[in-house]
Protein backbone atom coordinates (compact mmCIF):
# COMPACT_ATOMS: atom_id res chain seq x y z
CA UNK A 1 0.00 0.00 0.00
CA UNK A 2 2.27 2.46 1.21
CA UNK A 3 4.26 1.99 -2.48
CA UNK A 4 1.11 2.71 -4.65
CA UNK A 5 0.14 5.80 -2.24
CA UNK A 6 3.79 6.97 -2.83
CA UNK A 7 3.44 6.69 -6.41
CA UNK A 8 0.03 8.73 -6.27
CA UNK A 9 0.79 11.45 -4.15
CA UNK A 10 -2.01 9.93 -1.83
CA UNK A 11 0.05 12.10 1.43
CA UNK A 12 -2.73 10.94 4.38
CA UNK A 13 -2.99 7.19 3.07
CA UNK A 14 0.86 7.21 3.21
CA UNK A 15 1.03 8.47 6.57
CA UNK A 16 -1.97 6.16 7.88
CA UNK A 17 0.07 3.18 6.45
CA UNK A 18 3.70 4.12 7.59
CA UNK A 19 2.35 4.69 10.99
CA UNK A 20 0.27 1.21 11.09
CA UNK A 21 3.06 -0.28 9.77
CA UNK A 22 5.79 1.01 12.82
CA UNK A 23 2.74 0.08 15.41
CA UNK A 24 2.45 -3.03 14.28
CA UNK A 25 6.07 -4.46 13.80
CA UNK A 26 6.92 -2.58 17.76
CA UNK A 27 3.57 -4.64 18.51
CA UNK A 28 4.85 -8.45 17.21
CA UNK A 29 8.47 -7.54 18.44
CA UNK A 30 7.22 -6.86 22.18
CA UNK A 31 5.22 -9.91 22.06
CA UNK A 32 8.11 -11.71 20.73
CA UNK A 33 10.89 -10.33 22.92
CA UNK A 34 10.67 -12.83 25.87
CA UNK A 35 11.72 -15.53 23.45
CA UNK A 36 14.96 -13.96 23.00
CA UNK A 37 14.67 -14.09 18.89
CA UNK A 38 16.60 -11.38 18.06
CA UNK A 39 19.94 -11.84 19.11
CA UNK A 40 21.75 -11.89 16.06
CA UNK A 41 24.73 -11.38 17.14
CA UNK A 42 24.71 -15.15 18.74
CA UNK A 43 26.27 -17.48 16.52
CA UNK A 44 25.73 -20.02 18.26
CA UNK A 45 21.58 -20.07 17.02
CA UNK A 46 19.89 -22.64 15.27
CA UNK A 47 20.30 -20.77 11.77
CA UNK A 48 17.74 -23.10 10.23
CA UNK A 49 14.92 -23.05 12.98
CA UNK A 50 11.75 -21.01 11.54
CA UNK A 51 11.76 -18.78 14.87
CA UNK A 52 15.19 -17.27 13.93
CA UNK A 53 13.79 -16.72 10.04
CA UNK A 54 10.74 -14.55 11.71
CA UNK A 55 12.87 -12.53 13.62
CA UNK A 56 14.54 -11.80 10.63
CA UNK A 57 11.58 -11.16 8.83
CA UNK A 58 10.70 -8.75 11.41
CA UNK A 59 13.92 -7.00 10.74
CA UNK A 60 13.53 -6.66 6.99
CA UNK A 61 9.96 -5.68 7.43
CA UNK A 62 12.15 -2.49 9.61
CA UNK A 63 14.35 -2.21 6.83
CA UNK A 64 11.55 -1.89 4.35
CA UNK A 65 9.61 0.82 6.51
CA UNK A 66 12.61 2.94 6.94
CA UNK A 67 13.27 3.00 3.12
CA UNK A 68 9.43 3.98 2.25
CA UNK A 69 10.16 6.79 4.97
CA UNK A 70 13.45 7.93 2.92
CA UNK A 71 12.00 7.99 0.07
CA UNK A 72 8.65 9.50 1.12
CA UNK A 73 11.23 12.54 2.71
CA UNK A 74 13.52 13.03 -0.69
CA UNK A 75 10.69 12.67 -2.86
CA UNK A 76 8.72 15.54 -0.86
CA UNK A 77 11.92 17.91 -0.83
CA UNK A 78 12.05 17.41 -4.95
CA UNK A 79 8.59 17.57 -6.08
CA UNK A 80 6.35 20.05 -5.08
CA UNK A 81 3.07 18.31 -6.04
CA UNK A 82 2.93 16.71 -2.47
CA UNK A 83 1.96 20.01 -1.63
CA UNK A 84 -0.64 20.80 -4.71
CA UNK A 85 -2.24 17.31 -4.61
CA UNK A 86 -0.87 15.66 -1.48
CA UNK A 87 -2.15 18.50 0.69
CA UNK A 88 0.92 17.89 2.96
CA UNK A 89 3.74 20.06 4.50
CA UNK A 90 7.24 19.16 5.92
CA UNK A 91 5.64 19.36 9.64
CA UNK A 92 3.85 16.18 8.81
CA UNK A 93 6.63 14.04 7.82
CA UNK A 94 8.62 15.28 10.39
CA UNK A 95 5.60 14.13 13.01
CA UNK A 96 5.37 10.79 10.79
CA UNK A 97 9.18 9.97 11.49
CA UNK A 98 9.39 10.83 14.70
CA UNK A 99 6.47 8.79 15.47
CA UNK A 100 7.86 5.91 13.76
CA UNK A 101 11.30 6.13 15.65
CA UNK A 102 9.08 6.29 18.77
CA UNK A 103 7.09 3.10 17.61
CA UNK A 104 10.27 1.24 16.42
CA UNK A 105 12.39 1.76 19.63
CA UNK A 106 12.13 -1.28 20.98
CA UNK A 107 12.98 -3.26 17.92
CA UNK A 108 16.01 -1.13 17.00
CA UNK A 109 17.12 -2.11 20.66
CA UNK A 110 16.22 -6.08 19.83
CA UNK A 111 18.23 -6.19 17.06
CA UNK A 112 21.05 -4.44 17.31
CA UNK A 113 20.96 -4.57 21.24
CA UNK A 114 24.19 -3.59 22.41
CA UNK A 115 26.69 -4.34 18.85
CA UNK A 116 25.29 -0.11 18.38
CA UNK A 117 27.36 0.93 20.81
CA UNK A 118 30.50 -0.91 20.40
CA UNK A 119 33.78 0.75 18.04
CA UNK A 120 33.80 -2.12 15.39
CA UNK A 121 29.86 -1.19 14.26
CA UNK A 122 30.55 2.33 14.54
CA UNK A 123 33.14 1.92 11.80
CA UNK A 124 30.47 0.16 9.61
CA UNK A 125 27.20 2.06 10.11
CA UNK A 126 26.55 4.56 7.98
CA UNK A 127 24.04 6.60 10.52
CA UNK A 128 24.15 10.75 10.05
CA UNK A 129 23.69 10.64 13.77
CA UNK A 130 26.79 8.56 14.76
CA UNK A 131 29.04 10.48 12.02
CA UNK A 132 27.80 13.98 13.96
CA UNK A 133 28.49 13.03 17.12
CA UNK A 134 24.27 13.17 18.12
CA UNK A 135 24.10 16.88 16.16
CA UNK A 136 21.43 15.30 13.61
CA UNK A 137 18.30 13.42 15.13
CA UNK A 138 15.17 13.28 13.92
CA UNK A 139 14.75 15.99 17.10
CA UNK A 140 17.52 18.20 15.61
CA UNK A 141 17.29 18.70 11.31
CA UNK A 142 18.95 22.07 11.43
CA UNK A 143 21.72 20.67 9.47
CA UNK A 144 24.46 22.80 11.04
CA UNK A 145 26.95 19.84 12.50
CA UNK A 146 29.90 21.64 13.92
CA UNK A 147 32.27 18.25 15.12
CA UNK A 148 34.13 18.20 18.25
CA UNK A 149 37.40 18.67 17.04
CA UNK A 150 36.35 21.55 14.69
CA UNK A 151 34.58 23.56 17.38
CA UNK A 152 38.17 23.68 19.25
CA UNK A 153 39.80 24.94 16.07
CA UNK A 154 37.02 27.38 15.03
CA UNK A 155 36.86 28.60 18.88
CA UNK A 156 40.99 28.94 19.29
CA UNK A 157 41.69 30.24 15.30
CA UNK A 158 38.55 31.92 14.64
CA UNK A 159 36.83 33.72 17.48
CA UNK A 160 39.43 34.34 19.70
CA UNK A 161 36.30 35.72 22.35
CA UNK A 162 33.37 34.17 23.28
CA UNK A 163 31.29 33.78 20.29
CA UNK A 164 31.02 30.21 18.89
CA UNK A 165 27.97 29.28 20.59
CA UNK A 166 26.27 32.63 19.55
CA UNK A 167 27.31 32.22 15.86
CA UNK A 168 26.15 28.42 15.69
CA UNK A 169 22.68 30.03 17.13
CA UNK A 170 22.49 32.57 14.80
CA UNK A 171 23.96 30.40 11.68
CA UNK A 172 20.37 27.64 12.97
CA UNK A 173 18.22 30.56 13.14
CA UNK A 174 19.24 32.38 9.89
CA UNK A 175 17.93 28.73 8.44
CA UNK A 176 14.90 28.65 10.60
CA UNK A 177 13.41 32.20 8.94
CA UNK A 178 14.09 30.81 5.46
CA UNK A 179 10.38 30.78 3.41
CA UNK A 180 8.77 27.63 4.38
CA UNK A 181 9.01 25.84 1.65
CA UNK A 182 13.14 26.20 1.81
CA UNK A 183 12.73 25.55 5.07
CA UNK A 184 11.17 22.34 4.95
CA UNK A 185 13.15 21.13 1.92
CA UNK A 186 16.31 21.39 4.26
CA UNK A 187 14.91 19.98 7.45
CA UNK A 188 13.07 16.87 5.00
CA UNK A 189 16.02 16.13 3.28
CA UNK A 190 18.11 16.02 6.70
CA UNK A 191 15.56 13.43 7.85
CA UNK A 192 15.87 11.46 4.51
CA UNK A 193 19.29 10.65 5.62
CA UNK A 194 18.46 9.83 8.97
CA UNK A 195 15.60 7.01 7.68
CA UNK A 196 18.15 5.74 4.81
CA UNK A 197 20.97 5.46 7.45
CA UNK A 198 18.36 3.01 10.00
CA UNK A 199 17.56 1.05 6.62
CA UNK A 200 20.88 1.01 5.26
CA UNK A 201 22.41 -0.42 8.97
CA UNK A 202 19.52 -3.06 8.59
CA UNK A 203 20.39 -4.84 5.55
CA UNK A 204 24.12 -4.52 6.81
CA UNK A 205 22.85 -6.35 9.54
CA UNK A 206 21.07 -9.14 7.77
CA UNK A 207 23.74 -9.44 5.20
CA UNK A 208 26.02 -10.52 8.17
CA UNK A 209 23.87 -13.16 9.42
CA UNK A 210 23.54 -14.33 6.19
CA UNK A 211 27.19 -14.76 5.18
CA UNK A 212 27.70 -16.07 8.76
CA UNK A 213 25.11 -18.76 7.29
CA UNK A 214 26.67 -19.47 4.08
CA UNK A 215 30.26 -20.12 6.09
CA UNK A 216 28.63 -22.48 8.68
CA UNK A 217 27.31 -24.31 5.63
CA UNK A 218 30.48 -24.26 3.69
CA UNK A 219 32.00 -25.92 7.02
CA UNK A 220 29.15 -28.25 7.63
CA UNK A 221 29.20 -29.36 3.77
CA UNK A 222 32.75 -31.58 4.86
CA UNK A 223 30.57 -34.09 6.79
CA UNK A 224 31.58 -37.75 5.22
CA UNK A 225 29.33 -39.30 2.65
CA UNK A 226 28.81 -42.28 4.74
CA UNK A 227 26.25 -39.50 7.15
CA UNK A 228 25.00 -37.32 4.47
CA UNK A 229 22.07 -39.52 3.27
CA UNK A 230 20.88 -39.44 6.71
CA UNK A 231 21.30 -36.06 7.82
CA UNK A 232 19.54 -35.55 4.45
CA UNK A 233 16.52 -37.66 5.09
CA UNK A 234 15.84 -35.93 8.73
CA UNK A 235 15.70 -32.44 7.51
CA UNK A 236 14.52 -32.55 3.99
CA UNK A 237 10.97 -31.50 5.72
CA UNK A 238 12.49 -29.05 7.81
CA UNK A 239 14.99 -28.34 4.72
CA UNK A 240 11.80 -27.00 2.80
CA UNK A 241 9.53 -25.38 5.35
CA UNK A 242 13.11 -22.87 5.89
CA UNK A 243 13.56 -22.36 1.90
CA UNK A 244 9.87 -21.30 2.13
CA UNK A 245 10.50 -19.17 4.88
CA UNK A 246 13.29 -17.74 3.50
CA UNK A 247 12.34 -17.14 0.39
CA UNK A 248 11.66 -13.34 1.25
CA UNK A 249 14.66 -12.38 3.13
CA UNK A 250 16.95 -12.65 -0.03
CA UNK A 251 15.87 -9.27 -1.27
CA UNK A 252 18.85 -7.49 0.01
CA UNK A 253 20.37 -5.46 -2.91
CA UNK A 254 24.26 -6.59 -2.95
CA UNK A 255 26.55 -5.23 -5.46
CA UNK A 256 29.09 -7.84 -6.20
CA UNK A 257 32.26 -6.91 -8.67
CA UNK A 258 34.50 -9.46 -10.53
CA UNK A 259 37.44 -8.42 -8.42
CA UNK A 260 37.03 -10.60 -5.25
CA UNK A 261 36.68 -7.17 -3.07
CA UNK A 262 33.97 -7.22 0.00
CA UNK A 263 30.14 -6.76 -1.66
CA UNK A 264 28.63 -3.68 -0.98
CA UNK A 265 25.05 -3.67 0.63
CA UNK A 266 22.12 -2.01 -0.35
CA UNK A 267 24.37 -0.21 -2.85
CA UNK A 268 21.30 2.00 -4.17
CA UNK A 269 20.14 3.26 -0.96
CA UNK A 270 23.49 4.23 -0.32
CA UNK A 271 23.07 6.50 -3.51
CA UNK A 272 20.05 8.00 -2.45
CA UNK A 273 21.84 8.73 1.14
CA UNK A 274 24.26 10.18 -0.84
CA UNK A 275 22.07 12.22 -2.89
CA UNK A 276 20.57 13.37 0.23
CA UNK A 277 23.64 14.51 1.42
CA UNK A 278 24.93 16.32 -1.17
CA UNK A 279 21.51 18.50 -1.64
CA UNK A 280 22.16 19.46 2.23
CA UNK A 281 25.77 20.49 1.37
CA UNK A 282 24.30 22.17 -1.19
CA UNK A 283 21.97 24.22 0.57
CA UNK A 284 24.52 24.93 3.09
CA UNK A 285 26.90 26.12 0.49
CA UNK A 286 24.33 28.82 -0.90
CA UNK A 287 23.43 30.03 2.23
CA UNK A 288 27.04 30.88 3.44
CA UNK A 289 27.34 32.55 0.46
CA UNK A 290 24.09 35.04 0.83
CA UNK A 291 25.02 35.95 4.58
CA UNK A 292 28.54 37.60 3.52
CA UNK A 293 26.16 39.88 0.51
CA UNK A 294 26.54 43.57 1.28
CA UNK A 295 22.34 43.35 1.23
CA UNK A 296 22.01 40.29 3.81
CA UNK A 297 20.13 41.73 6.75
CA UNK A 298 20.71 39.34 9.88
CA UNK A 299 17.60 39.11 12.10
CA UNK A 300 17.02 42.15 14.28
CA UNK A 301 17.41 40.39 17.97
CA UNK A 302 20.89 39.57 16.97
CA UNK A 303 22.42 42.55 16.06
CA UNK A 304 23.12 43.57 19.39
CA UNK A 305 25.81 40.58 20.07
CA UNK A 306 27.29 41.29 16.37
CA UNK A 307 27.92 45.01 17.54
CA UNK A 308 29.60 43.74 20.74
CA UNK A 309 31.98 42.08 18.30
CA UNK A 310 30.92 38.52 19.70
CA UNK A 311 30.82 37.53 15.99
CA UNK A 312 30.50 38.67 12.48
CA UNK A 313 28.67 37.16 9.81
CA UNK A 314 32.00 35.79 8.44
CA UNK A 315 32.29 33.56 11.60
CA UNK A 316 28.11 32.74 10.62
CA UNK A 317 29.56 31.71 6.94
CA UNK A 318 32.17 29.70 8.66
CA UNK A 319 30.25 27.78 10.43
CA UNK A 320 27.79 27.14 7.68
CA UNK A 321 30.56 25.94 5.65
CA UNK A 322 31.98 23.82 7.81
CA UNK A 323 28.61 21.98 7.48
CA UNK A 324 28.30 21.88 3.95
CA UNK A 325 31.81 20.37 4.26
CA UNK A 326 30.39 17.57 6.68
CA UNK A 327 27.27 16.72 4.52
CA UNK A 328 29.84 16.72 1.32
CA UNK A 329 31.94 14.16 3.14
CA UNK A 330 29.26 11.85 4.56
CA UNK A 331 28.00 12.29 0.52
CA UNK A 332 31.38 11.23 -0.76
CA UNK A 333 31.90 8.12 1.62
CA UNK A 334 28.29 6.76 0.75
CA UNK A 335 29.34 7.25 -3.19
CA UNK A 336 32.72 5.72 -2.14
CA UNK A 337 31.06 2.73 -0.66
CA UNK A 338 28.72 2.37 -3.94
CA UNK A 339 31.07 2.74 -5.94
CA UNK A 340 29.19 5.61 -7.83
CA UNK A 341 32.42 7.47 -9.95
CA UNK A 342 29.86 9.92 -11.63
CA UNK A 343 28.18 11.10 -8.55
CA UNK A 344 31.83 11.15 -6.40
CA UNK A 345 32.98 13.59 -9.40
CA UNK A 346 30.28 15.64 -8.48
CA UNK A 347 31.09 15.64 -4.44
CA UNK A 348 34.43 16.12 -5.54
CA UNK A 349 33.74 19.53 -7.80
CA UNK A 350 31.59 20.60 -4.42
CA UNK A 351 34.36 20.49 -2.35
CA UNK A 352 36.38 22.21 -4.29
CA UNK A 353 33.96 25.61 -3.90
CA UNK A 354 34.19 24.77 -0.30
CA UNK A 355 38.16 25.47 -0.55
CA UNK A 356 37.85 27.90 -3.17
CA UNK A 357 35.51 30.17 -0.71
CA UNK A 358 38.21 29.29 2.50
CA UNK A 359 40.91 30.74 -0.18
CA UNK A 360 38.89 33.73 -0.68
CA UNK A 361 37.82 34.57 3.01
CA UNK A 362 40.16 35.53 5.75
CA UNK A 363 38.42 33.47 7.99
CA UNK A 364 40.62 30.44 8.77
CA UNK A 365 38.56 27.01 8.44
CA UNK A 366 38.90 23.08 10.31
CA UNK A 367 38.93 20.05 8.58
CA UNK A 368 41.88 20.55 6.18
CA UNK A 369 44.66 18.09 5.71
CA UNK A 370 47.66 19.52 7.57
CA UNK A 371 47.67 19.25 11.06
CA UNK A 372 49.98 22.11 11.10
CA UNK A 373 47.84 24.98 12.01
CA UNK A 374 50.91 28.08 11.66
CA UNK A 375 51.15 27.20 8.23
CA UNK A 376 47.16 27.72 7.36
CA UNK A 377 47.51 30.89 9.15
CA UNK A 378 50.45 31.89 7.36
CA UNK A 379 49.82 30.66 3.73
CA UNK A 380 45.72 29.98 3.80
CA UNK A 381 45.02 31.05 0.10
CA UNK A 382 47.72 28.87 -1.16
CA UNK A 383 46.75 26.24 1.02
CA UNK A 384 43.09 25.98 0.10
CA UNK A 385 44.05 26.37 -3.39
CA UNK A 386 46.19 23.39 -3.34
CA UNK A 387 43.47 21.24 -1.55
CA UNK A 388 40.88 22.74 -4.36
CA UNK A 389 43.46 21.57 -7.64
CA UNK A 390 43.35 17.94 -5.05
CA UNK A 391 40.14 17.98 -5.46
CA UNK A 392 39.65 19.09 -8.77
CA UNK A 393 42.38 16.29 -10.08
CA UNK A 394 40.54 13.14 -8.03
CA UNK A 395 37.76 14.18 -9.82
CA UNK A 396 39.02 13.95 -13.37
CA UNK A 397 40.70 10.80 -12.21
CA UNK A 398 37.00 8.93 -10.68
CA UNK A 399 35.37 10.11 -14.39
CA UNK A 400 38.54 9.07 -15.98
CA UNK A 401 37.93 5.57 -14.45
CA UNK A 402 34.17 5.50 -15.32
CA UNK A 403 35.03 6.40 -19.11
CA UNK A 404 37.47 3.40 -18.68
CA UNK A 405 35.18 0.86 -17.11
CA UNK A 406 32.38 2.08 -20.16
CA UNK A 407 34.71 1.46 -23.03
CA UNK A 408 35.56 -2.07 -21.40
Amino acid sequence: LADHHLRNYFSSNLIRSLRTAARMLSDATSLLQPLELFQFDNSSMDSDSSSNLYARSILLQYAWLWEYCGHFARSFAADGLWRDRGHTCGSDLIGLFQEVNASCDSIRKACFGKSSSSKSWKSKTTSVTVASHGQVSLNSLSGIVILPHDFEEIESSVLQKEGCHEAIGMAKEILDRKTQIKRDALLVLVAACVCYGHAIDSYVLLAEHQNREEEENVTDSTTTIKDAPSKAKSNFTQNNKSEVLDRGLTLISVKRDGSGAPAVTAPLLRQRLGDACNEIGKILLSESRAVLLPQFSPPPDKIGMMANNAFGMSHVSAIMLASAQFWFLEGLARFTEGQDLRNLALLRCNLCQCCKIRANTNVILPGSGSDDASFRKKNNSEFYLQEAVDHLVSAHDAMGQRDGDLTE
